[in-house]
């Protein structure tokens, strides 16, 4: 059998709501969801997974969200516990460190299947809002995480791709 080098954690929930609207953000039931899918499970999966990747000096990148950067996106308990995420990623580099690397990368708006159940219109809004005006390309984030399970030298770093979103 043969040993475990890299661990890519892509957990993540959400639940739309208005993100100007604090009524619609006080479910306490969607905070909790958030809060275990985007922050919780990305600390249990790499203490499951951390003797394996002390063994083999590995890699632990997790994808968080540019909207753990800038307050914006589906929800304000979204955004939040991207937030928090990204400030485990620093937490978890710290107390794994030095035989295990812990990065994130931040992806903005992303075209993908999911995309499929948003109108066009809140799209290219979206698009509007970056300095490239365009959305997040996909193969850049594949590319950065490859990047990220390579480098010996990177480590609590968050890697932001988002089209200029967040400047």
């Amino acid at each position: 059998m043969g040993k475990l080098d890299i661990v890519i954690s892509n957990a993540g929930w959400t639940k739309f709501a208005d993100f100007y609207d604090l009524n619609q953000n006080v479910d306490e039931a969607v905070w909790d969801h958030c809060f275990s899918a985007n922050v919780k499970s990305h600390l249990f999966l790499p203490h499951a997974a951390r003797e394996h990747l002390q063994t083999a000096k590995g890699a632990f990148v997790m994808t968080s969200s540019v909207t753990g950067v800038k307050p914006s996106g589906s929800s304000i308990a979204y955004s939040l516990t991207k937030a928090a995420q990204l400030h485990l990623c620093k937490s978890l580099a710290m107390a794994v460190a030095p035989s295990i690397r812990v990065n994130a990368v931040s992806p903005g708006f992303m075209e993908t299947n999911w995309i499929a159940e948003i109108p066009k219109t809140k799209v290219d809004e979206a698009k509007e809002k970056t300095l490239l005006k365009t959305l997040t390309d996909v193969e850049d984030v594949a590319e950065q995480v490859v990047l990220l399970a390579k480098s010996t030298s990177t480590t609590g770093a968050n890697f932001v791709l988002d089209s200029g979103f967040s400047v």
